[in-house]
């Protein structure tokens, strides 16, 4: 799943040598206490699409006494994708992620560790650092913040538009998803990240079930409108 470039955002005033500041907060406030779509554990299984290749993805999830872990794992034909692994606590504003790996086999190609035992926290990426924003998230944990966000809602309506603070590797920056369209109980999420000139659009879209606590049942990733990877929630 495409990470985003850096933004405006992360080129302001440097907290210290190789620490960016957190995003600027949103005027929306997080609601005070959110629920998670899943309890317990179990797997959920997607059929996966990649460069118009057709494959499986799995959604391993726990969700027990104040802590989660998920774990995403897709594949098409004989090519398997890096797995993807968050975990952390929970807490009245949903999730609190405290690692992100990406791994092929045994072997780590990306880890974030969100460390907020000192007086700053901070979101630790190799040897860089970043000022950790609350509610950040990583790039999978936002599934399900994105769930909570929404069922937070008391009357969701088309416009509503959503923030989370997102982190990577390259940084912290702020994802904006709006709600486009309902199709009865479905709601229609989607984020676009314009670029330069000549770079293609980022565009996100997910689909929220409104029956299952607002669980991603369908989620898109494209550039300029050209589809690169979708999964779907197989029912």
């Amino acid at each position: 799943m495409p990470e985003p470039p850096p933004t405006d955002a992360t080129a302001s005033a440097a907290l210290g040598p190789d620490i960016d500041p957190p995003p600027v907060a949103d005027a929306r406030p997080v609601p005070a206490l959110l629920a998670l779509p899943l309890h317990g554990e179990g797997t959920m299984t997607y059929g996966f699409v990649i460069d118009g290749q057709p494959g499986e993805a799995s959604l391993a999830w726990r969700v027990d006494e104040g802590r989660y872990s998920l774990t995403l794992e897709r594949r098409t034909g004989t090519r398997e994708m890096p797995a993807w692994h968050s975990e952390g606590a929970i807490g009245p504003q949903g999730l609190i992620p405290e690692r992100h790996r990406v791994r092929r086999g045994t072997r780590d190609r990306e880890l974030l560790v969100f460390d907020r035992t000192g007086p700053r926290p901070m979101v630790l990426a190799g040897a860089r650092a970043f000022a950790l924003a609350p509610g950040t998230q990583d790039r999978l944990s936002w599934w399900l913040q994105l769930s909570a966000l929404m069922a937070a809602e008391p009357a969701p309506q088309v416009g509503l538009v959503l923030r989370i603070p997102v982190a990577g590797t390259q940084g912290i920056h702020s994802w904006d998803f709006e709600v486009v369209a309902r199709d009865g109980n479905r709601w229609l999420l989607r984020r676009e990240l314009q670029r330069q000139a000549g770079r293609p659009t980022l565009q996100w879209a997910v689909w929220l079930d409104g029956q299952r606590g607002f669980l991603p049942v369908d989620l898109r990733f494209s550039l300029d409108d050209d589809e690169q990877w979708a999964l779907r929630l197989l029912e």
